[in-house]
């Protein structure tokens, strides 16, 4: 490789979506998260890849911001794909700091923690869920039409605020990945994450329309979603995290953005 050309640096922000799989088991060979496909998709063409994962369950877009500048100046991505704004359509009224308390993967051994957990913390968050469940279902039209503009305003306003400082230090192509509509799982479990969902995913459509900036692209997975909702093939079928074949075309479809973006970057370019 030309010692001119630069590895193409990809930076990922955002919740369980970025790396999780919805079914089959993660440990197995081949079964890759869509970052680790467009890694391979792009080295399969020619170039060399240098990839980041910032991201973690239950990860709001609040958090954005956190650690942003450390990333911006030692890192230097050419590129950051921001996966937020799912965690924004879940919960109506459960704060995220008790879904993390009740469900976050880092559980420490011991007879009295594991006896809490399972006496106390599950079944208090199960009931916690039912009861939000029915509050979600029976949530008036207005209120629950106000919390979803909220909720978008929110999200927007934090990745508006992530653009406007990342711009100040350095100049990479940023995408937003667009959200799935709301699969059966979670229109069951969270009745109002279907209205919550299509209000955010508009919201992150415009702006970046609104915006107009030839380094900000929106990767539309709405379509593609609902595409596979059609024929049948569910791409989250445990309501929120994509199976591996959704992960490989979402790989695909936002390799091929990032390619035709690097094609303009003399420091990229083979």
């Amino acid at each position: 490789m030309d010692h001119g050309v630069l590895p193409i640096r990809i930076l990922y922000k955002g919740a369980s979506t970025v790396m999780w799989q919805s079914h089959g088991d993660r440990r197995a060979p081949g079964l890759l998260p869509y970052p680790r496909v467009v890694e391979q998709e792009l080295r399969a063409r020619g170039h060399d890849v240098h990839t980041s994962v910032d991201a973690m369950s239950a990860q709001r877009v609040y958090d954005l911001m956190d650690r942003w500048e450390r990333q911006a100046t030692s890192e230097f991505p050419d590129v950051v794909v921001l996966h937020h704004g799912h965690m924004e359509t879940v919960h109506a009224v459960i704060p995220r700091f008790i879904e993390r308390h009740a469900r976050a993967n880092r559980e420490r051994p011991g007879p009295v923690r594991q006896r809490y957990r399972r006496v106390l913390v599950r079944p208090l968050w199960k009931g916690l869920a039912v009861l939000q469940q029915r509050i979600d279902g029976a949530m008036p039209g207005p209120l629950a039409r106000g919390l979803a503009r909220r909720r978008a305003r929110r999200t927007v306003a934090h990745l508006e605020q992530y653009l406007s400082c990342i711009d100040r230090l350095s100049s990479p192509l940023v995408v937003v990945m667009g959200l799935l509509p709301t699969g059966r799982v979670y229109a069951d479990w969270f009745p109002g994450s279907v209205l919550r969902t299509e209000v955010i995913g508009r919201a992150l459509r415009a702006m970046v329309a609104r915006r107009d900036s030839p380094r900000l692209l929106y990767l539309d997975l709405w379509d593609e979603g609902a595409a596979w909702d059609a024929r049948g093939e569910d791409p989250r079928p445990d309501g929120a995290h994509y199976t591996e074949a959704f992960h490989r075309r979402v790989g695909e479809l936002l390799a091929a953005r990032i390619e035709e973006w690097a094609a303009t970057q003399p420091h990229l370019r083979g």
